[in-house]
């Protein structure tokens, strides 16, 4: 595996492209600092909307004729909207970066926004907004990172049904034009692809892009405690949150690797406990997600409404039960999943390229797989325990957030 080209442009934009040998495709992973955490309070939406509109039409070509031109190129581009950013991603034969990149380019620096289009975006994120009520498990994740997560970046990232409605184009034009700048922007381009070379494509395209933003404050701190939504149904879902440390601290990998025997495979003690011993919950499991300024342990199992608060207090036994750390055999297993994971990814344009976006975001540094290969090889299952002493031990579970969406609400035991 070829080191990763990183390089900061004049204009503050962070650029890395990582060749990967064997492979034909090129994926692209652009991070714009247009997050849902900087909508304003009574225009809660507007990054939602605007996710959605940059792909209808930029620079000189109408709606159509963009998507037809780069259709004709082979690539598949989406965008995404999380609290800190918006995520242009694109994937296509890597000889045909040269033609597609001025056309995404164009869609971030000169996107035309035209008001037709304004109507039929608010409508589709309209739905998906009143979707969220057919789709309980994924709604309790949100109303659980509500409550976690501090104020502004509790977002859902759906928007508010005021603050997409009250949206128009004149306000939307302003709050791009503010807010996709270079500085805070991440590029990251993996796969077939030769650094001068892409360098090449990307200099030039990007060289008129100037201008700053600032990230939006923390206003309110995280509401934390229960959260219940009524909702007449024959299940009970249920989520828990619990803090972890952020990528950056010397214990996340020891953690992800813990997180995984805790509930995130079939053997893990989650699973194992819960529903194939006890037939508490058809679903049940847990994953870390470790950021750049917070980080979570999240829960989620999905129950009756009779078995609910006996779901919920095995969970919370099982909790309490890892603060004591892990076997020699449970560290072996998850030690092998997450190897693997990482040569897997290696397979993968489009997972190297995010993977690689993150990592400058949260910890401001690329790491090669190479890199993370050796940081899991190092681990032992006493720095392993250690690190859960160190996060995990007494009284972690005292700071437990809890959500659930059913008949009747729960009440965690203390």
């Amino acid at each position: 595996m070829s080191a990763i080209h990183t390089e900061t442009l004049t204009n503050g934009l962070k650029v890395a492209i990582e060749r990967i040998p064997g492979m034909s495709t090129a994926s692209l992973c652009w991070l714009v600092p247009v997050g849902t955490a900087g909508d304003a309070p009574d225009s809660e939406g507007a990054t939602t909307l605007l996710s959605e509109l940059i792909l209808r039409g930029a620079g000189t070509r109408d709606s159509r004729t963009w998507s037809d031109t780069l259709d004709a190129l082979g690539c598949e581009r989406r965008t995404t909207a999380n609290p800190f950013h918006i995520l242009m991603t694109a994937t296509l034969m890597g000889n045909r970066l040269h033609g597609a990149f001025p056309l995404l380019a164009d869609a971030i620096l000169r996107p035309r926004l035209d008001p037709e289009h304004l109507e039929p975006v608010q409508k589709l994120a309209l739905q998906a907004l009143d979707g969220l009520a057919d789709d309980p498990q994924h709604l309790v994740m949100l109303r659980l990172a509500q409550r976690f997560l501090p104020a502004p970046y509790n977002r859902t990232g759906y928007g508010t049904h005021q603050g997409l409605r009250r949206a128009t184009m004149a306000n939307l034009r302003s709050s791009w034009a503010a807010r996709a700048v270079p500085a805070g922007s991440i590029l990251v381009i993996a796969g077939a692809v030769e650094p001068t070379a892409a360098m090449g494509v990307v200099g030039p395209a990007l060289e008129s892009w100037v201008g700053t933003t600032q990230e939006p404050p923390v206003v309110d701190a995280a509401v934390g405690g229960v959260d219940h939504l009524v909702q007449d149904s024959s299940q009970t879902h249920l989520a828990i949150a619990l803090p972890a440390p952020v990528d950056a601290d010397p214990d996340s990998n020891a953690l992800r690797l813990a997180s995984m025997v805790l509930g995130g495979e079939s053997s893990s003690r989650l699973f194992t406990e819960v529903r194939e011993k006890r037939g508490l919950c058809y679903s049940v499991g847990a994953s870390v997600s470790l950021g750049r300024d917070r980080g979570m342990l999240q829960v989620y199992a999905g129950s009756t409404p009779e078995r609910a608060g006996q779901t919920l207090a095995c969970i919370q036994g099982e909790l309490e039960r890892f603060g004591g750390g892990i076997t020699a055999d449970e560290f072996d297993r998850a030690s092998t999943g997450l190897k693997s994971r990482v040569v897997m990814q290696g397979e993968s344009a489009a997972a190297r390229a995010s993977s690689v976006a993150g990592d400058l975001f949260r910890m401001g540094r690329a790491r090669t797989l190479a890199d993370m290969a050796a940081a899991f090889d190092a681990l032992t299952v006493d720095s392993v325990n250690a690190a859960i002493d160190r996060h995990w031990g007494q009284g972690w579970t005292d700071r437990m957030v809890l959500a659930s969406i059913g008949p009747a609400p729960l009440q965690p035991a203390r």
